[in-house]
């Protein structure tokens, strides 16, 4: 099952990759009791040192807790978001019980260059409003998304407001309804940025959500694009 092969990966590394996949698939399950040191290194022909250091990679990434006097269980559990209607990331998320927290968020003002223009239906070079943020569920990333929204209205500049629900806050705050949207969905591959702030290695596949939204007026107020990281996240569609 690991290739030992000269020139391949670090037997750590791969058997990190093979108990990945076997979480994501659900053969171990969110709450289920892991296979202890031993166990793993009998399964897979390894020593207790590769085991511990691909058991400590999980860990990191969030797909394994060790508690003393428990043992190591499973804490991975792929988010699967179901899409019926335009709603925020952080009332989906609410849905599963799950509650979002934001750890980067930046807002500001910036000059619209031509997609965003044509997106946001302004003039190209015209002021628009620029919110960056990372959105985490367990302290683990999983989404991050930088949102373009029209100046038809006049928007705070406070990061601070934008930590939580960005639908909520528009119309609680400014009367904002978002009527109505559309998405569209693609494969793509991490960037740098897009790495560092997911968490994960530049070139590993993100999951790609472009969104448009409109207002209660019918007129274009969001244009944003959102980066999954794949092996946390996953979407529905009921047809």
């Amino acid at each position: 099952m690991l290739n030992r092969e000269k020139g391949s990966p670090p037997l750590y590394y791969q058997l990190k990759e093979v108990l990945k996949q076997e979480i994501e698939e659900e053969k171990y399950k969110k709450g289920d009791t892991f296979l202890t040191e031993r166990q793993l290194q009998e399964k897979f022909g390894v020593s207790r040192v590769t085991v511990r250091q691909a058991v400590s990679e999980l860990t990191n990434e969030g797909y394994l807790q060790c508690s003393r006097g428990i043992g190591t269980v499973v804490v991975f559990n792929k988010i699967n978001e179901n899409l019926k209607q335009v709603i925020s990331f952080s009332e989906e998320m609410a849905h599963h019980g799950i509650t979002m927290k934001t750890s980067h968020c930046v807002m500001g003002r910036e000059k619209a260059g031509k997609t965003v223009a044509l997106n946001l239906g302004i003039p190209e070079g015209s002021y628009c409003y620029k919110l960056e943020r990372v959105r985490c569920a367990q302290n683990i990333p999983i989404v991050y998304s930088i949102t373009w929204l029209t100046n038809k209205y006049r928007l705070p500049i406070d990061d601070d407001l934008y930590r939580n629900s960005l639908y909520e806050l528009l119309k609680e705050e400014y009367g904002i309804v978002i009527a109505r949207g559309c998405d569209s969905f693609e494969a793509a591959l991490a960037t740098a940025v897009t790495g560092k702030f997911l968490n994960i290695e530049q070139g590993q596949p993100v999951f790609k959500r472009i969104r448009n939204t409109y207002d209660q007026d019918g007129d274009i107020l969001e244009y944003t694009i959102c980066y999954y990281a794949g092996e946390r996240y996953k979407y529905t569609i009921e047809l």
